[in-house]
């Protein structure tokens, strides 16, 4: 069961980063599409999808972020890329919305690296 929900996971994970960088995308080419309701509403579905799969990874595996350092890095990780990404997409001006894409992204590898290598960067 941990393998069919890794699987999703990786999926949802996916899409969540192709969504992410065509809003940016969208963003800064002044695009219509940003105002169309399933953009408003698929990626949100998604990030759902995605946390749910992460809660079923960690209560399979009976992991707990405060017990394994590396499970720690990636909810700090995903609270960073949160927060970076909604600078990108949401800043007015474009300096701040690209300096919050590319911190984003920059979240994005340190997650990447921390999931694949299931080794935490700084709590090791």
């Amino acid at each position: 069961m941990y393998t069919g929900f890794k699987h999703l996971h990786v999926l949802f994970v996916v899409i969540s980063v192709v969504f992410f960088i065509t809003r940016f995308v969208w963003k800064r080419r002044d695009s219509q599409l940003l105002q169309q309701r399933w953009v408003k509403i698929v990626p949100h579905v998604n990030d759902t999808l995605l946390l749910l799969s992460a809660i079923a990874m960690l209560i399979i595996s009976q992991r707990m972020p405060v017990s394994d350092p590396w499970v720690t890095e990636k909810v700090i990780g995903v609270i960073g890329y949160i927060l970076f990404g909604l600078v990108a997409l949401k800043s007015a001006t474009p300096a701040k919305s690209w300096a919050g894409f590319i911190i984003a992204c920059f979240w994005l590898l340190a997650l990447f690296h921390v999931a694949y290598g299931k080794q935490p960067l700084i709590f090791g």
